[in-house]
């Protein structure tokens, strides 16, 4: 029966017993023959003896139930899951072993203090972005003190063809190219346990194309750093960096196109960005559907619009100068292109159709979107060849139908269609936020700076003031401005009257001495008997 222990499947001696367990572990072709031949072979009932019991109680549980297993599932290969386990111990054993930052005395960080890296404007016009933050490195307790006598980081740039000329060669599929370099020491540095921080920064230009990862190619950005030590330790850290760009909204972009040979007309209002994220409405207004005569018309009835956003991928490859021969020389590359549907819809209602103003007019509104799920690549121009654009493709199903002027419910189609197909660029970027470009955040910067003022330096022993007998300097010319009036609370009237009296200011007042405090007081006091 299934599942049921038989006395005579299980094997008596321990060792017998060892020697087909550990066969079964070492070989799939033994362990299958050995268990298929097991209900073929031909074993005398025995009676159970306390030696066998004996044995059974000394033999471990695992062994019996391993053996169980077997019996029961004759077909199941066991030695795959025993190498499986196997594996997995030897490869995290392998980890631990290899792991540089289990053991390290040093490691390396990288703390960002300044936003995400945004390029504002196109990149002919872009400012760039700042990029700051602190190279962190970690002296380990263990290590007590490491002296370093290198320690530099470097901002590179690498763009991946993913279409090589060579497909094995390195050198064919990406380039990297240095952007930056820091170097934080200009001589051999001891370092104690502990955090140890260092500040960089750097003004991204803003002519670099943004990171991107497309069907036919990559740009990525990173930054490498490493420190070696005075006694051979070599430590490397790489953090990726993502440059975005983003132009700023402005004014709806209106185009018409025309369809000869029929009066058709066709207007699209679109946003003059769109975002990789969310909708955006595209207002489309059909003009031209009525032709009307003396006693009869056609006109245009719309049946169906659909939309679509293609995106037109291009790269040139370039050869290495090993494999510059294949396509005839250095200097020259392989041009790949791909176009892909990054968004549809079809629309069968929903407009507004209009027969009786003249020339008639059928206008909708619909929302377009871009599907998040199809990866989609902002517009850039890359100077190695990458080039990623987008067009919004617009195609209307319009089909003729006859009527009379007298009765316009009588209407006749006259079997014919047309297809109209309009195409729009779009220009796909970031969203900018609520952020700003790094300029606008400063305050002004004066570039005209006069000359400052000259010194001035303390007199030592050796130098006396002396006074100026050269000729008279000349007085700046003052206006002749309104005097106003004494508030002074201690005043008495024929101090009042006497300024009141004086209404203006002459060039006069400036250059004479003001009246002295006798003056005032004789003024002022009581006349004597």
């Amino acid at each position: 029966m299934p599942g049921r222990l038989l006395s005579s499947f299980v094997r008596p001696s321990l060792s017998h017993h060892s020697s087909h367990h550990s066969s079964v572990s070492h070989s799939n072709t033994s362990s299958s023959s050995s268990v298929n031949e097991i209900p073929n072979t031909t074993v005398a009932p025995k009676k159970p003896s306390t030696h066998l019991t004996a044995e059974r109680a000394r033999s471990p549980e695992r062994r019996l139930s391993f053996a169980m297993e077997h019996l029961i599932h004759p077909h199941r290969d066991h030695s795959k899951e025993k190498r499986r386990s196997h594996g997995r111990s030897a490869r995290s054993k392998e980890r631990a072993a290899h792991d540089p930052s289990a053991n390290a005395s040093a490691k390396l960080d990288v703390i960002v203090e300044s936003p995400p890296l945004v390029c504002y404007g196109n990149p002919a016009n872009s400012t760039g972005a700042l990029f700051s933050g602190r190279l962190k490195i970690s002296i380990s307790e263990l290590a007590g003190m490491i002296t370093l006598d290198t320690f530099d980081m470097r901002l590179m740039s690498r763009q991946t063809t993913k279409k090589p000329v060579s497909r094995d060669c390195p050198s064919c599929a990406s380039r990297t190219e240095e952007l930056t370099h820091w170097n934080f020491l200009t001589e051999p540095l001891a370092l104690k346990s502990g955090d140890h921080e260092f500040p960089f920064s750097y003004l991204v230009p803003g002519h670099l194309p943004a990171s991107c990862n497309g069907s036919l190619g990559q740009i990525e950005y990173f930054l490498s750093a490493r420190a070696h030590s005075i006694n051979g330790e070599e430590f490397t850290y790489k953090m990726p960096l993502h440059i975005k760009r983003a132009i700023l909204p402005g004014n709806d972009k209106s185009s018409i196109r025309i369809f000869p040979p029929t009066n058709l007309t066709g207007r699209i209002v679109l946003p003059s960005v769109v975002h990789p994220i969310g909708t955006f409405p595209v207002q489309m207004t059909l003009s031209g559907v009525v032709d009307k005569g003396e006693e009869t018309q056609t006109r245009w009835r719309l049946r169906k619009m659909m939309w679509r956003i293609e995106e037109h991928q291009k790269i040139v490859s370039a050869a290495c100068p090993k494999h510059a021969h294949k396509i005839g020389g250095e200097g020259k590359g392989v041009l790949h292109q791909e176009t892909r549907i990054i968004g549809h819809n079809e629309e069968k209602d929903g407009w507004k159709t209009d027969f009786d103003t003249a020339g008639g007019e059928i206008s909708m509104q619909f929302e377009a979107s871009i599907n998040p799920s199809c990866n989609p690549v902002c517009d850039l121009e890359a100077s190695g060849g990458l080039e990623a654009r987008h067009n919004l493709v617009i195609e209307l199903i319009v089909a003729e139908e006859f009527c009379p002027n007298r009765n316009t419910r009588l209407i006749t189609p006259t079997g014919a269609a047309r297809v109209l197909r309009m195409q729009f660029h779009l220009h796909v970027t970031e969203r900018s936020g609520l952020g700003i470009s790094w300029d606008e955040e400063m305050p002004p910067v004066y570039e005209d700076v006069p000359a400052s003022p000259p010194g001035y330096t303390m007199l030592d022993g050796s130098s006396i003031m002396e006074d100026y007998h050269g000729s008279p300097l000349h007085l700046p010319e003052y206006e002749e401005l309104d005097r106003m009036e004494s508030l002074r609370l201690d005043s008495d009237s024929t101090h009042s009257s006497s300024t009141r009296g004086r209404s203006r200011l002459t060039p006069d007042d400036f250059s004479t001495e003001p009246l002295g405090f006798e003056t005032r007081n004789r003024a002022t006091s009581p006349t004597e008997p």
